[in-house]
């Protein structure tokens, strides 16, 4: 069985300024961007969370967020900064 080939970026979603407003959603070309059900934060009754290991890294949902809450960053920057989290615990 053939390995995923990484995108080059990816899309990271900051819930807390995320408003659940799902203009991602709408836009994401593989449907990795769901809602969790609310209330999770004392300001809204839902966000939006993006299934990393499902995201192309086409920007879209990046280009489309009112509240310019995805930001998109290296593949290899995030698999970094993971493999530095997991040291960390």
């Amino acid at each position: 069985m053939a390995k995923k080939k990484l995108p080059k970026m990816l899309a990271l979603l900051d819930e807390d300024m995320c408003t659940g407003c799902e203009a991602c959603m709408t836009v994401c070309p593989v449907d990795c961007i769901s809602v969790i059900p609310g209330p999770r934060h004392e300001s809204s009754f839902q966000v939006c969370t993006i299934d990393l290991p499902r995201c192309i890294g086409c920007t879209l949902c990046h280009q489309v967020c009112p509240w310019d809450c995805i930001t998109m960053i290296p593949t290899d920057q995030f698999l970094q900064n993971q493999q530095t989290a997991a040291q960390l615990v």
